[in-house]
């Protein structure tokens, strides 16, 4: 019997068994330690937040927080846990919140943390004296600031506009910061409450990272706002007053990058790492992976260059897409670069990777460093099958001697195993390939299907939001009466209620629910329920003489809601 299987469906067949294999390869979850902080820049008298997030680090302790006491006041601490399962694979990750307030003025610095070999990087705060002017007993104020004095070409520069108020505010609208000889990333807003004096003041930072391109002055032009005061709420539509803040221009200096006969980045941090697969001694025929990661803070990313390895004799290298990662943070640009390298290679002997070296520009400290890979050293040996039939070949000539004139030669027959597992898994996905073809199939024949009129489903969510608004009116709440008024009306579009008498009701309603007048006058609901039922006779009835006279019944008449 001869099975003959289109080439389809062994396509078919193979993309499935491999998304099968994919699945049930287990996937190897890296456990990272890292630290965040809400905002770079603070006064000595303000509070900021402090998040360590600890992923897939099998243990329930909790880092060294006795380090921060030297230079930080610990407000409070609160700790999370969270744990979920993707295709079988567990992610377990645990997050402290803290609230700090720095003791010192200047520049500051979070250490580093460490849990079961696993440590998160050292953060940079910038510390500044409270400072009290004459608009500190306003009730508004608008500042535009920079965490640097000055800056290099391409060197990241926060800029953040901050807007301090003492009332309840809404609607706040800005102006967008625009400059023509740099480039202008805007970061992620930040909000927080903060003392001034005596008085508590909320604080709203829209920040922007700057990256100057030419030597010279980088003028900040002043920005807008502009706020609502008061409280928005959704039963009182009235516009409160509007008012108008503008910060002051920011002038910031830009000196000549400094000189080097190599092209280096301009950075806040920088740092090269590169994990290999497999041993660095290897048999010749295999293969072994290097990847290289480069992970920055502060630096544009233009301004990096691809990562490569150089060719070496005797070694063929393959490099892989690059995988490019961007961040934009309170703190600014978070920039990573990670690449990987299969090296084969294709002679026996010793080979030696040469080092890396990046040059960069430390933005915080003023001075150059060089972010360093060390050389490796690769040895190739003869694989083991060339060794067994090197040592065969010497012992061929003997044995030959040794044997008799009459060689027997034995027949071997290796039959062909099946993999029962494999077997049954086609089988599985053949049986479920012919049930969606059948389902498939019975869908194309299934053409009579009772199809609800879109005027019948109108009429019909009509009919509900009528019942709705009489028994609103039974139980005596006029909230959930003008509620339901105003959802029924809506339905139908209605303009106008066609009524002196069921206008005055319906504003004699709005008024003794939003209204702070004295002395109205009592609302009438049984004579409100007897008007509104004519009204929706009335239009009920417009909508058949529409349906008699164009064949197609119009369930919207042409009115709309003129009051809220």
């Amino acid at each position: 019997m001869v099975v003959r299987i289109s080439k389809g469906i062994i396509q078919w067949l193979t993309v499935s068994l491999m998304l099968v294999a994919i699945s049930a390869v287990p996937i190897l979850n890296a456990a990272t330690l890292s630290a965040t902080v809400d905002r770079s820049v603070i006064s000595i008298v303000d509070s900021f937040s402090l998040q360590l997030e600890a992923k897939d680090i099998g243990t329930l302790a909790e880092p060294d927080f006795s380090v921060l006491s030297d230079d930080f006041k610990v407000l409070s601490k609160n700790v999370s846990h969270s744990m979920q399962s993707i295709n079988g694979v567990s992610n377990r990750s645990v997050r402290w919140n803290l609230q700090l307030q720095p003791k010192h003025i200047g520049q500051l610095q979070i250490p580093s943390f460490s849990i079961m070999g696993v440590s998160s990087k050292a953060i940079q705060l910038q510390v500044k004296e409270e400072k009290l002017t004459a608009n500190d007993g306003a009730d508004f104020s608008l500042e535009l600031i920079a965490n640097k004095d000055s800056v290099i070409p391409q060197e990241q520069l926060i800029v953040t506009l901050r807007f301090s108020f003492a009332q309840h505010v809404n609607n706040l609208q800005s102006s967008e910061l625009s400059l023509e000889n740099a480039q202008v990333i805007k970061l992620k807003d930040n909000s927080y409450e903060t003392r001034i004096g005596n008085r508590q003041f909320g604080v709203y930072e829209i920040s922007y990272a700057i990256f100057a391109q030419n030597p010279g002055e980088l003028v900040l032009p002043a920005q807008k706002i502009r706020v609502q005061l008061g409280r928005s709420s959704i039963f009182n539509s009235t516009q409160g007053k509007t008012i108008s803040l503008q910060s002051e221009t920011l002038t910031i200096p830009v000196a000549a990058a400094p000189d080097s006969a190599q092209p280096f980045i301009v950075a806040d941090n920088v740092q090269l790492t590169d994990t290999w697969t497999g041993s660095q001694s290897i048999e010749l025929g295999e293969s072994i992976t290097r990847e290289i990661s480069l992970e920055l803070t502060g630096a544009q990313a233009e301004t990096i260059s691809a990562l490569t390895m150089a060719q070496i004799s005797g070694i063929k290298i393959y490099p892989e897409v690059a995988n490019k990662k961007e961040l934009k943070t309170t703190g600014g640009i978070e920039t990573s670069r990670v690449r990987s390298f299969a090296i084969v290679p294709t002679e026996i002997g010793q080979f030696i990777i040469p080092p890396m070296n990046i040059l960069w520009w430390n933005a915080g400290e003023h001075q150059f460093e060089t972010a360093k890979l060390e050389q490796k050293i690769i040895n190739v040996v003869a694989p083991a099958s060339a060794a067994t039939n090197k040592v065969e070949e010497k012992l061929a000539p003997k044995i030959l001697a040794s044997e008799p004139s009459v060689i027997k030669i034995e027949q071997i027959k290796v039959t062909n195993p099946i993999n029962q597992w494999l077997l049954a898994l086609c089988i599985l996905l053949l049986c479920i390939l012919a049930m969606l073809i059948v389902v498939l199939l019975k869908k194309n024949k299934l053409n009579l299907v009772a199809v609800e009129s879109p005027v019948e489903s109108g009429l019909e969510k009509e009919r509900q939001l009528f019942d709705q608004l009489l028994n609103s009116l039974q139980k005596n709440d006029p909230l959930v009466t003008h509620q339901s008024l105003q959802r029924w009306a809506k339905h139908l579009a209605i303009k106008d209620w066609q009524n002196e008498t069921l206008t005055s009701s319906v504003s004699l309603l709005k008024r003794q629910l939003f209204s702070s007048e004295q002395n109205l006058a009592v609302w009438d609901k049984v004579s409100f329920s007897k008007q509104v039922k004519v009204l929706r006779k009335q239009l009920l009835q417009n909508t058949a003489d529409d349906k008699n006279k164009q064949g197609q019944p119009s369930l919207y008449p042409k009115y709309l809601v003129g009051s809220k």
